[in-house]
């Protein structure tokens, strides 16, 4: 099976960290930017099976990110990782424009996010099969 490849955005460095602390020792591929444009770079360079988006950030928010991403790789399955809250509109919102899922930061399990990753990134490969 190849590595699954993770692109994490978010303006919090303490969090980008914990992610790639998690996540590359676990044999995954793993970018991190700590904000839009910045991720948007790393797009254009490499197709991600899963990318992992703050919601609120400084300049670009994670939902002009997302439709950023599914015009360059429609494939690339989007989870939101935020602390934002608007009773659940914002998220039917972004889940009918593409979005996969959404993970309420703090995040508490970690390994419960690898395991979202691990599905969204089967989800993928399995849609690219079809």
């Amino acid at each position: 099976m190849k590595k699954i490849s993770i692109l994490s955005i978010d303006d919090e460095a303490s969090f980008l960290g914990m992610i790639k602390q998690y996540f590359e020792p676990r044999g995954y591929e793993i970018d991190v930017a700590s904000e839009g444009a910045e991720g948007l770079e790393l797009i254009r360079k490499k197709t991600y099976d899963v990318a992992l988006l703050d919601l609120k950030m400084g300049g670009m928010n994670g939902d002009e990110i997302m439709r950023s991403i599914k015009r360059a790789a429609p494939a690339t399955r989007v989870i939101f990782i935020t602390a934002f809250s608007d009773s659940g509109k914002t998220q039917k919102r972004l889940t009918d424009e593409g979005a996969y899922a959404f993970v309420e930061k703090p995040v508490t399990s970690l390994k419960a996010l690898e395991e979202l990753v691990m599905k969204a990134a089967a989800d993928k490969e399995q849609e690219e099969v079809c």
